[in-house]
């Protein structure tokens, strides 16, 4: 079972904390140490300081890139930082496990209608034509009980297969199309823009995220029910500048291809992740309760994970 000093050594919260930098100025305005991933459904807080939403709000956001969501919660957890963004599962899986951890605004989204940013595939040459038949099959995932692994769990259900069988093992995104076509495992659950980058050596089995809803929340902005309740007014602001940040990135894909590039390093060229404009609650709940399901997550409540903006 887990539990909250499990998950936080897991996290490897102590080597974290060690290396984060501390900023002290003096200033006006309110400074935020907020922590990103080096992926696009995070990306919202560079596209944010790019076009000044976070002056425009009347704060100050000191952005500290780190290795995954699991280095971030556990910095969020320790108090290094006030604010950061992680899958949705993490965190509930963090909530689950006793810690404080709150979503004040969804960050990336699945939208069955938007360009698909996601799929499962295999090798181009490979024999298997539909999920059903990775029945007893290796499928490479990057996170091991994570998002990529449930999204092919539940492609592979509801096709008439049986996830039950299947072996998942850890591989890095940019390894995983090679892995596919040199044979070492069978499929891969692939992301932009590693999928684009596979080419034609790799064929597309279908997006498992449409098994799990046509529309939800996969990463979330978050922070700590102690600091949310004597910042109330910082994280309106922060929200507003992050949803201000994706409505423009979805406007103006060139222009976050861009920031992207200049950023993180991101070789695509254009932006292609959906991104919440807005406070929903129903854009929590396909993921959590899709994770109970194939338990990888200990049941938590959208009531519990999500705040409302009061």
């Amino acid at each position: 079972m887990t539990t909250r000093a499990t998950w936080l050594s897991s996290c490897g919260a102590a080597a974290l904390a060690a290396s984060a930098p501390q900023i002290v100025r003096a200033q006006t305005r309110p400074l935020i140490h907020v922590g990103c991933g080096n992926i696009e459904s995070h990306a919202e807080a560079y596209y944010a300081r790019a076009n000044g939403f976070f002056t425009q709000n009347g704060i100050d956001v000191d952005i500290q890139n780190l290795r995954n969501g699991a280095a971030i919660a556990s910095a969020v957890a320790g108090g290094d930082l006030q604010i950061g963004v992680s899958s949705i599962l993490q965190l509930a899986a963090g909530r689950g496990a006793g810690l404080p951890f709150i979503v004040i605004a969804p960050g990336g989204l699945h939208d069955g209608k938007a360009a698909h940013t996601a799929n499962l595939v295999v090798a181009a040459g490979s024999p298997i034509t539909k999920p059903a038949e990775l029945n007893g099959k290796i499928i490479a995932v990057n996170t091991l009980n994570g998002l990529d692994q449930i999204i092919a769990d539940a492609l592979i259900d509801k096709n008439g297969g049986d996830s039950r069988t299947v072996k998942y093992v850890e591989v890095p995104p940019a390894a995983a199309a090679d892995a596919v076509v040199l044979g070492r495992v069978s499929a891969a659950q692939l992301e932009e823009p590693e999928l684009s980058g596979a080419g034609d050596r790799v064929r597309r089995l279908g997006d498992g995220e449409d098994a799990i809803g046509p529309r939800f929340a996969t990463t979330g902005w978050f922070t700590t029910d102690d600091w949310l309740a004597k910042n109330k007014d910082v994280a309106r602001r922060f929200a507003a500048a992050i949803f201000a940040a994706g409505a423009w990135a979805m406007q103006n894909p060139d222009r976050a291809g861009a920031v992207l590039h200049d950023a993180l390093g991101l070789t695509q060229a254009r932006g292609t992740q959906t991104f919440a404009t807005g406070r929903d609650p129903r854009e929590l709940s396909p993921l959590l309760a899709t994770a109970v399901k194939y338990k990888v997550a200990v049941p938590v409540t959208t009531s519990q994970l999500f705040w409302d903006g009061k």
